[in-house]
């Protein structure tokens, strides 16, 4: 954002600077001459003048001389002159030469206003520097100095080195000579860089604009980065949205015109407007997708408007916030704007002018959180969380303030407590937790003994309530003393102990000694303050300034709180971890010496955070500048406090940065010469504070090869690229802006440099036996060092009932258990056992007592080899053993029962029979020849352990495809290392074709397949085949190569995804893509694709992140050599299962599959050669990829969360016999796998029998495991007995597709079983829209219903809604019909699923459903509160006590009514109906629920009474009756009865549907209600009729309706239809009621003909239009003028006389027509059916003027009526000439009986019901085809339906025949002599 302030005048103008040249002295008298000549050329060529460039000149030695200021002259003339007596000054023998304190002087004095610069006015400044020798004085300080005022400093030699010019100039403007050099000046100073000249104050928009195009610069734009820009005064405007641009010159030069807005500052609505407007998912943000959201603010001054709350809600939304302050910004609103910590995320500076300076910090800072932080945090945070899992016992309290807190700061410290105690292992013996709150008294939420588990504690934290008060935190903490007692009883002995205060105020009592006494009771304290509370008060608390935590906002909790957790956890992950570690610092003349001292203190503070020790942790330290000095090596202190003082003694040394002398130099002190330890752990931790002035690569390279782990600290002017080619990985780099931050890095590096990256830190779950030498032998001292031994063991594991077991067996001559595995399940209580051991004495029967162990593994004593839970028998003995003999036959029983040995000896022991004992493997034997070093050998064991009881890789199945680059970037040693890693990786899994299946791809320019998942399926033939590759070279595409590597994914490639085995990819890169890779990525995780990422190098850690998805799957290396250091974490990254598992042990991927199954019977082929699948069958070949496409196409049908339905097809093609003939396995739609399925050649037919059926059924039984299994086959006519047919068929869910020339397609429909509504519809290849009708019989009765029999009877989802029941309804009062009529019973339809599951109820009276479409931003109502992503909103308590107290006709209370309407809701069914208007992203109408499906096995359903109310499925909150969900309200009307539940759930919500006429007495409706769309090419929904209930509200969100701009063409038509059949579907009842429809538009429609078809369409709804055209729009009108006249009457009481048209009856229409009526009286149609049928045809009868002499030729109409019933002659009712009367026409029709037949001439077509198809009744009617075709659901004989097909006739809008016909229609009149008549 940038704030923008007024400007006096501003004017872009020619670019100009201030220049300053700085000379040597000393210089010899030659190069002074050259360098006269160079200012001489200088100013000659540049346009030299007050108000152009201005020069200054100065020359040095141990002082100053200032020959002329850039303000001295005026003209150029004059400074030619000055330049011409220029002279060289005379310096002293000796004299030394400071260019040190020559740059300071400069600094402070040549670039002010006062010497003439215009830095404030935002020209550029330059200093030129020509130095002759290196400088007498330290240059590291004033040169950093002067650049961070904003003046570019050029550096020339004359004699000076390289190494110091670098280190004085701005990179890169070093130059060796003075030759030659004013071209490059002079192009320096006139670079292409925008300036600003303004004339009546400083320059804010220009500077601001520049330093975010500099930010976005190195940028990779869009790909990587987007960046949206946001300018604001009192109003926020976007300038620039993330997706605005994605080309980064672009968005350069767009930023360069932004405009100038004066005005204001509301910052805090700046903030709010970004966080809902632009970090949106519809304006490019993808947080979704894992991409660190990023915000810098940058404003001048104080915000008018309050900027605390809007910030924090923006940084609560996932986004990073910097802030950035000039001149008169406050420096309190830049804190509470910035993210947390403040010393990271705020810059202010005094001026514009030094805002230029900050750019590259800036920059810098930017940068590295973008490509960096992301990744390093996510890493930091999970080695965090595996640290504190060390931690195995700890009490903490949380003491919260719960007084004047904002409930969303509340929300926030419950969620800060949330994770806190996520990151532990909670539980009675291990970390137990409490919360107490206060305001003005404190009170007890929960105590320590409370809850037992993580998960009841987050639900206990969830539900604190805020007491409210004042704020007596003293009187807290005196509270908080007892309870820490009562800790201490309750958990039996002594645990570390710990309190977390968290306050937002000063206490109104005292705190200090409160607070002292609770930490003399062995507590720590951590004080957090938040917003107003007292820093000084905090640190009284806490008693330790390291301890206090103090930010600005609550949402800032968050990164306190790793903090805070790591200061917990690091002693216990430190313990028993010896290593070597030195320091080396930075001590050169740039570094202050406050900064200096902070570093000091950064080595001391992570010293007394580590365990030291002659066998533990050993220090070192070094400084260096250009030269290196060693404080003390490894070896020289062993305490604490001597490192201390040392390290207090140091002093600073000054110079030079060469920092890659210095880590060749420190090399050498980890060498055992020096007193290093290399078989243990080496760290080095490099702080510095500027860039190297040597290189640092190969030094830091050599250090890493000889084990080294190295960790870089940098601060101020690090440079990042050196710092990571320091560390060799992102994860050990630390950026930071100042020494201040070393601080915060404190706990962190303390935790990070004990617990690195080891594989395996203690040994969780194991059973594990001590085997106890307890003979005569061993003396009571040696014992009690063999239980010392045993304790430490303990110590080193994590005991709990669910983690690691000990048992205890001592032996001797006799082996006796002590304790078995089942008796201690806590570590104290096993230390306690331990050490209550007494030795037995007596011989040593080592082989008795090994197999005496063997049982005690058994269940029967606690062992859990059943769970496969690794178990180890540790055997500690001290002499040879008596029976050595019986050793062997023991040792193997214990291996062959799958427990592992562990032989320790000490002293006497036998090494030969502790090798025979561990079966020879000699790295679980350990011998010590003393009991002394026993003590200490538990260290040497226990890795060794920890690895042997690591649990198995989770994905015991899993297909692993590998990514391999092999482009030309990659040099040939390196790629043999990568193919032997990617072989190591191989090796750590199971390779089988059951197992793991291993696939492999290389890349480069081009895709190289390797081999697919189902090629080789044993290791040695996947290794064998990667070491033989060869690298093919070229670019690095891996956009292209993710697209491509999709087909190995596929089950004819092997893989196995339909069936839920675990899918992964590898990838492996050296370099940055060469094309896009986030599309490609994006494609492959949607398909449950987990992908890991192995960066090599020089890699983009973002493109990586857009891969992966998630940082924790995404790993780099600085080089190939170091790929081998990650291979286990790689290997455990993997094996981490990421799919939730269900009951049963099946995932809920299985439950949310659909496998659909295609088979072909095409048995009628000619045998020609070459002959294919699809062959003669052009339909088939034409449409089977429509159908394929639109089966797989699913989306959202299941209702367990999280996985979406994923539908998977197969093919099989089986010979006559029931031989397989090609077979493809399941998976998705894929066109390359349905291609070769259609060009498939076939050496024989293939049938429709009983082999195939069967042959199906055993390809869904070993090949498909999904929820929902459907077979479709394609047939020319069935070829066995139909009976056998359907009993095979019964096994199966089939739906039968008859081919082209298909044998009795009746036949097909016979054998189908599972179909879904409409079952009566036969399905043929060649119908239109044969995919989505395939579609819809499959998925229509599979709503939410995905389980399967043999689950628990959970409690499961409510049974899906029935379809809109149609209300019948009068006007109130005038006819006694209007009651609303409840909806029918749903009838039950056959279910694709297993038998068992309960179906969806469908209602018989029913309307279309409306339309799935994408979800639109629901709209908040007046008075609503307005919820989350859920859509759900909910009515406040003052809308709902106002609309409460509006009278109901008759006197009643909206309120007492709904009471009583639900009441009487429970007892009638269907009384109302829920109505929601269906149109992009909304539900369809909910419509009558069919009855109730049965439970599964173990289900229950629950009584109707106790189901009312309950909310449904999570998407709706029922509050007084009311039902709302994503902000509308549907009207009332008539509701049918609940549909069944998912299997083994119970019976959902039943609440009332709510609307605009609930709560009334009568059902009769009042008033006016509107509705308003916007439409162009798409219609869609600004106001809904349901949206308001006042005027005033209508007009103002009227009024608020904002102009679209759009290219669409305009569609009329469109729109109109859309609002007839979607925004009219469900109005009020009545006689009374009207509709009217009026558009407005501005010119001519694209659509005439669909406007003529929706004024029919109105015509039949009783729809008034009306159509404004605000241009000439002659179609329209013609479109409109087909007899509507357009009257408004809004009072139904009160008819004007302007309604007549709309009240009267229309007279009969005069119509030149011969109108043939035809009637299906086949047995099909039903009783009540052919009564409305026979109403119809009357009401036609009634709208026509019918011919009065239908013999003669008139322009009336003739009609005649013609019975048809398929297999008899059609009969006749009457002719065209038989009568002229209408009334006796509707007689004769009345008569009528149930036969007939079929003719006509324009063909209208009503279709009642859904027994024929589209394609079925298209084929018969006249064109346009919707405008002949009629769909009224179903007819019954209470019901009227009026006609409106004689329209088009009437008005001559058709020509029939239509144009079409008409050449063959006039040959066919050609052939015959006359017209023929049908007559009686």
């Amino acid at each position: 954002w940038l704030k923008v302030t007024a400007i006096d005048l501003v004017s872009l103008a020619k670019r100009f600077a201030d220049i300053f040249f700085l000379v040597d002295s000393g210089v010899s008298a030659s190069d002074f001459g050259q360098v006269r000549k160079v200012l001489e050329g200088l100013v000659n060529q540049l346009n030299i003048e007050t108000s152009a460039y201005r020069l200054g000149l100065a020359q040095y030695g141990q002082d100053i001389k200032v020959e002329f200021l850039l303000n001295a002259y005026k003209t150029k003339e004059e400074v030619q002159n000055a330049v011409k007596s220029f002279h060289q000054r005379q310096l002293q023998p000796n004299e030394p030469r400071n260019l040190g304190n020559a740059l300071e002087y400069a600094s402070a004095n040549f670039f002010t206003s006062e010497a003439g610069s215009r830095a404030d006015q935002g020209y550029q400044q330059y200093l030129v520097v020509l130095s002759g020798k290196d400088s007498d004085d330290p240059v590291y300080k004033s040169s950093r100095l002067i650049k961070s005022e904003g003046i570019t400093v050029v550096g020339v030699s004359l004699g000076a080195s390289l190494k110091e010019m670098r280190l004085v100039a701005t990179p890169p403007y070093v130059y060796p000579s003075v030759t030659n050099i004013v071209p490059p000046l002079k192009a320096i100073i006139e670079k292409e860089e925008e300036q600003i000249i303004l004339t009546g104050g400083e320059t804010v928009l220009t500077i601001l604009l520049l330093l975010i195009s500099h930010l976005c610069a190195p940028l990779n734009i869009p790909n990587r980065v987007r960046v949206g820009i946001v300018l604001y005064n009192e109003k926020p405007t976007a300038q620039v949205f993330l997706d605005t641009f994605d080309d980064k010159n672009e968005l350069l030069n767009f930023i360069k015109i932004l405009p100038y807005r004066g005005g204001g500052q509301n910052t805090g609505a700046a903030l709010s407007f970004t966080r809902n407007k632009v970090f949106i998912k519809g304006r490019g943000s993808r947080k979704n997708k894992g991409i660190q959201q990023v915000a810098m603010v940058i404003t001048d001054s104080e915000s008018e408007d309050a900027v605390g709350k809007a910030a924090a809600n923006l940084r609560r939304a996932g986004v990073t916030v910097y802030a950035v302050g000039v001149r008169d910004a406050n420096q309190t609103q830049l804190e509470q704007i910035a993210s947390y910590p403040p010393n990271k995320h705020v810059y202010n500076v005094e001026s514009f002018v030094k805002l230029k300076a900050l750019d590259d910090i800036l920059q810098k800072s930017l940068c590295h959180n973008i490509l960096h932080s992301a990744i390093a945090v996510s890493t930091r945070r999970s080695d965090i969380k595996e640290g504190c899992e060390q931690t195995d016992e700890a009490d903490i309290f949380f003491l919260i303030d719960s007084g004047s807190i904002y409930p969303n700061d509340f929300h926030d410290m419950k969620k800060f407590m949330i994770e806190f105690l996520h990151t532990f292992r909670i539980g009675p013996q291990h970390v137990r937790l409490g919360v107490a709150k206060y305001a003005d008294s404190p009170d007890l939420e929960f105590d320590l003994t409370t809850y037992s588990d993580a998960s009841a504690l987050e639900n206990a934290v969830e539900n604190i309530k805020q007491l409210g008060g004042g704020m007596e935190t003293g009187r807290a903490l005196e509270f908080m003393g007892p309870l820490f007692d009562n800790a201490k009883a309750s958990r039996g002995h002594k645990v570390p102990k710990y309190l977390i205060v968290i306050t937002d105020g000063k206490s109104s009592d005292e705190v200090k000694d409160p607070a002292a006494k609770v930490r003399a009771q062995g507590v720590t304290i951590y004080a957090i303050g938040v917003k107003d509370a007292d820093e000084g008060e905090l640190q009284e608390i806490a008693g330790d300034p390291k301890r206090t935590f103090f930010v600005n906002n609550f949402d800032a909790l968050r990164p306190i709180k790793d903090d805070i957790i790591t200061d917990i956890c690091s002693t216990d992950a430190c313990k028993d971890i010896p290593g070597d570690l030195i320091f080396l610092i930075d001590s050169s003349g740039s570094i202050y010496p406050e900064d200096y001292k902070k570093m000091k203190a950064f080595m001391k503070s992570v010293i007394s955070k580590s365990i030291i020790g002659k066998n533990e942790l050993h220090v070192g330290v070094m400084q260096f500048t250009t030269i290196q000095q060693i404080e003390f090596p490894l070896n020289h202190y062993h305490s604490k406090e001597e490192m201390s003082n040392a390290i207090n003694a140091m002093q600073q040394i000054g110079g030079g940065t060469l920092t890659g002398e210095a880590i060749t130099q420190v090399s050498k002190y980890f060498d055992v010469a020096s007193g290093g330890r290399p078989d243990l752990r080496q760290r080095l931790i490099v702080i510095t504070d500027g860039e190297a002035q040597d290189e640092v690569r190969g030094p830091a390279q050599v250090l890493r090869d000889k084990g080294v782990v190295v960790y870089a600290i940098g601060m101020v002017d690090a440079n990042t690229t050196q710092l990571l080619e320091i560390t060799g990985s992102p994860d050990r780099m630390y950026l930071e802006r100042d020494f201040d931050a070393l601080k915060d890095l404190e706990s962190q590096v303390a935790l990070e440099l004990c617990d690195p990256d080891r594989e395996c830190k203690k040994t969780e779950k194991a059973d594990i036996i001590f085997l106890v030498d307890g003979s005569i032998s061993i003396t009571l001292p040696k014992f009690r060092s063999m239980q010392r031994f045993m304790s430490a063991i303990v110590n080193q594991t994590t005991v709990g009932e669910d983690l690691t077991h000990f048992g205890v067996i001592l032996y001797s001559t006799n082996p006796n258990s002590v304790f078995t595995l089942k008796k201690h399940y806590s570590k104290p209580e096993v230390l306690k056992a331990i050490e209550a051991l007494k030795s037995p004495y007596g011989d040593t029967y080592t082989g008795r007592a090994l197999t005496y162990s063997i049982q005690y593994f058994d269940l029967k004593y606690g062992g859990r080899a059943q769970d496969q839970v690794p178990q180890i028998l540790m055997v500690i003995t001290g002499g040879d053993a008596t029976d050595s003999y019986s050793l062997a036959a023991p040792s193997k029983a214990l291996r062959d029962k799958g427990i592992t040995v562990f032989s320790i000896g000490v002293e006497g022991a036998n090494k030969t029979q502790l090798q025979i004992m561990a079966s020879g493997d000699t790295s679980r034997v350990f011998y010590v020849d003393n009991f002394n070093a026993l003590e200490t050998l538990y260290k040497n064991i226990t890795h060794v352990l920890c690895t042997s009881t690591k649990p198995a890789c989770e994905k015991q199945q899993a297909d692993l495809v590998f990514l391999i680059d092999q482009s030309s970037s990659i040099q040939p040693s390196d790629y043999d290392i990568m193919k032997n890693f990617t072989t190591e990786l191989v090796r750590s899994f199971e390779v089988s074709e059951d197992l793991v299946r291993v696939g492999l791809a290389q890349f480069s320019s081009t895709f190289q397949d390797q081999f697919y998942l189902n090629q080789f399926y044993t290791e040695d033939k996947v290794t064998k085949h990667i070491l033989a590759m060869n690298q093919l070279g070229g670019g690095t595409n891996i956009g292209l190569a993710l697209d491509s590597i999709r087909k190995y994914f596929e089950a004819y490639r092997g893989s196995r995804r339909s069936t839920g085995i675990s899918q992964n990819l590898v990838l492996i890169t050296d370099g940055e893509s060469q094309d896009d890779v986030e599309d490609p990525a994006d494609h492959l995780r949607a398909l449950g694709i987990e992908v890991f990422a192995i960066g090599i190098g020089d890699v983009h850690d973002l493109e990586l992140l857009q891969i992966t998805g998630t940082p924790e799957r995404l790993f780099t290396v600085q080089n190939f050599g170091n790929l081998e250091n990650i291979k286990q974490k790689v290997v455990d990254t993997i094996c981490e299962s990421k799919r939730p598992r269900q009951p049963g042990g099946k995932s809920t991927y299985n439950y949310c599959t659909i496998d659909i199954a295609m088979g072909f019977d095409i048995s009628q082929r000619t045998g020609a050669p070459g002959e294919v699948l699809v062959s003669g069958h052009p339909k088939l070949q034409s449409f089977l990829p429509e159908i394929a496409h639109y089966i797989s196409s699913v989306q959202g049908l299941c209702c367990v969360d999280p996985p979406p339905v994923k539908t998977s097809i197969a093919y099989l093609v089986v010979g006559s016999g029931g031989h397989i003939l090609d077979d493809f396995n399941f998976e998705v739609y894929s066109e390359e796998v349905l291609k070769k399925v259609m060009t498939l050649k076939l050496e024989e037919p293939t049938y429709f029998n009983s082999s195939m059926l069967k042959s199906f059924e055993q390809k869904f039984s070993t090949q498909s495991n999904a929820g929902v299994k459907v077979l479709v086959i394609f047939s020319d006519g069935i070829d066995d007995d139909v009976m056998e047919l359907k009993r095979e068929s019964e096994l199966l869910a089939l739906l039968t597709v008859a081919l082209e020339g298909a044998r009795d397609p009746s036949q097909l429909q016979m054998v189908e079983f599972g179909r879904g509504f409409g079952y009566k519809l036969p399905l043929s290849i060649g119908m239109p829209g044969i995919g989505s009708t395939i579609l819809k019989q499959i998925f229509l009765p599979l709503k939410c219903v995905f389980f399967q029999q043999g689950l628990p009877g959970q409690k499961g989802y409510p049974g899906f809604p029935g379809e809109e029941g149609v209300a019948v309804s009068a006007a109130c009062g005038v006819d006694p019909r209007c009651r609303q009529r409840p909806g029918g019973v749903g009838a039950k339809e056959s279910s694709l699923m297993n038998k068992n599951t309960g179906n969806a109820g469908w209602q018989e009276d029913e309307q279309a459903p409306g339309r799935q479409g994408v979800q639109e931003e629901s709209r908040e109502e007046p008075g609503g509160d307005q919820r989350g992503p859920g859509g759900d909103q909910e009515e406040t308590r003052g809308d709902q006590e106002e609309r409460a107290e509006e009278p109901a006709p008759g006197g009643t209370s909206r309120r007492a009514s709904t009471r009583r309407n639900k009441q009487e809701s429970r007892h009638q069914e269907g009384d109302r109906n829920q109505r929601t208007s269906w149109r992009a992203g909304t539900r369809g109408d909910t419509g009558t629920r069919g009855r109730a499906g049965g439970p599964a096995p173990g289900g229950t359903q629950e009584p109707e009474d106790e189901q009312e109310g309950r909310p449904q499925g999570g998407r709706r909150h029922q509050r007084r009756g009311r039902s709302w969900r994503a902000g509308t309200r549907g009207d009332t009307g008539t509701r049918g009865r609940a549909g069944g539940p998912a299997p083994g759930g119970d019976t959902g919500t039943r609440g009332r549907a709510g609307g605009p006429a609930e709560g009334y007495e009568s059902n009769c409706p009042t008033g006016a209600r509107v509705a308003v769309v916007g439409y162009s090419a798409y219609t869609k929904y600004l106001i809904r009729f349901q949206d308001y209930h006042r005027k005033k509200q209508l007009i103002e969100a009227v009024k608020s309706i904002a102009l679209e701009r759009t290219a669409n063409r305009r569609q009329l038509g469109a729109a109109m239809r859309f609002v007839g059949q979607h925004v009219f579907k469900h109005v009020r009842a009545g006689v009374m009621m009207r509709k009217v429809a009026v558009f407005l538009s501005n010119g001519p429609s694209q659509d005439a003909e669909d406007i003529i078809t929706a004024v029919m369409e109105y015509r039949g709804l009783d729809i008034v239009p009306a159509v404004i055209s605000l241009r000439n729009a002659p179609a329209v009108r013609q479109a409109m003028e087909v007899g509507l006249q357009v009257s408004v009457s809004l009072d139904p009481c009160k008819r004007s006389e302007e309604c007549a048209v709309i009240q009267k009856p229309e007279p009969p229409q005069q119509v030149d027509v011969d109108l043939v009526m035809v009637a299906d009286s086949s047995r099909e149609m039903q009783a009540d059916e052919f009564t409305g049928v026979q109403q119809l045809l009357g009401s036609v009868v009634d709208q026509l003027a019918v011919s009065q002499s239908p013999r003669q030729t008139n322009n009336q109409a003739r009609v005649a009526v013609v019975q048809q019933s398929g297999t008899q002659t059609p009969k006749v009712e009457f002719g065209l000439q038989t009568y002229q009367d209408r009334d006796l026409m509707r007689s004769q029709i009345q008569k009528m009986q149930q036969q007939g037949g079929s003719s006509g001439v324009a063909l209208f077509v009503v279709v009642v019901g859904d027994r024929y198809s589209r394609t079925q009744v298209e084929e018969l009617a006249s064109l346009p085809v919707q405008q002949h075709l009629i769909y009224v659901g179903r007819l019954k004989a209470d019901e009227q339906v009026y006609s409106i097909c004689l329209v088009p006739v009437s008005e001559g809008i058709n020509t029939y025949p239509p144009p079409s016909y008409k050449q063959s229609c006039e040959q066919l009149a050609s052939q015959q002599e006359g017209q023929t008549f049908i007559n009686e």
